[in-house]
């Protein structure tokens, strides 16, 4: 019984061991992964464009009971570039992003409406002037060098060659010539709600062109529906003359 005792006791002990040694291993490999961040690096419209963003967003709850990011405290944003970012890249991000809001000017921009996408995320659309596509285009030509590289390619985007071609340079489909300015109001949203909603308010204020300003340049880790309730920072712009 005493031999038994220690052999079943050795084999306990090697199989503690050899349990430590994989979980050591484990660790190891993910602390040698790369660690990456999504960063959203936005505009920010004048405030009375933001008004009329959060009356929208506020009939949205009180008629759908369908509760939009503004209501849930999130930055109401444009995104200008989006993508993924070694971990420790903040400090680079925000230099930059310093430099190009202390040498640009407020400039005019138009709401243009509400629109339900095709996957169901909600919108109040912004007018793609010269103004802001430069703007984003300065941002993606700024950050996309200090950006991780990745061969990953989302399945949708195969059948769209342009927005392949930008992931694959520039870690977005969503920039330069497929540049599509907006507030978010939802992402995957309810679409029966969102077209009565927007059958109901076709003549309100917040779905006309309401008329404003670029007025900030911000950025902030992004969640899985490029939201960000504590932006790093926000650098306001020149005021314009």
């Amino acid at each position: 019984m005493k031999i038994t005792g220690k052999s079943a006791m050795t084999k306990l002990l090697a199989i503690a061991v050899l349990v430590f040694v994989l979980v050591a291993v484990i660790a190891s490999a993910q602390s040698d992964k790369p660690q990456f961040e999504k960063i959203n690096v936005f505009a920010v419209v004048s405030q009375n464009i933001e008004n009329a963003f959060t009356d929208a967003a506020k009939a949205l709850k009180e008629e759908e009971g369908l509760e939009a990011f503004p209501l849930l405290g999130y930055q109401t944003h444009c995104t200008l570039y989006m993508t993924q970012y070694p971990e420790g890249t903040k400090d680079s991000v925000l230099a930059k992003i310093a430099e190009l809001a202390s040498n640009t000017r407020e400039f005019e921009i138009n709401s243009t409406g509400l629109e339900i996408t095709s996957g169901n995320w909600y919108f109040m659309n912004l007018e793609r002037n010269r103004n802001l596509q430069t703007l984003s285009d300065n941002v993606v030509e700024m950050l996309a060098p200090l950006r991780a590289q990745s061969d990953f390619i989302p399945d949708w985007a195969k059948e769209f060659p342009t927005k392949l071609e930008y992931i694959a340079k520039y870690g977005s489909p969503n920039v330069y010539s497929e540049f599509n300015p907006h507030l978010t109001f939802l992402a995957k949203s309810d679409e029966e709600k969102l077209q009565r909603f927007n059958k109901k308010h076709a003549d309100s204020d917040f779905a006309k062109v309401i008329g404003g300003s670029v007025v900030a340049i911000g950025a902030g880790i992004a969640d899985r529906d490029g939201q960000m309730k504590e932006p790093w920072k926000i650098f306001p712009l020149k005021k314009a003359e």
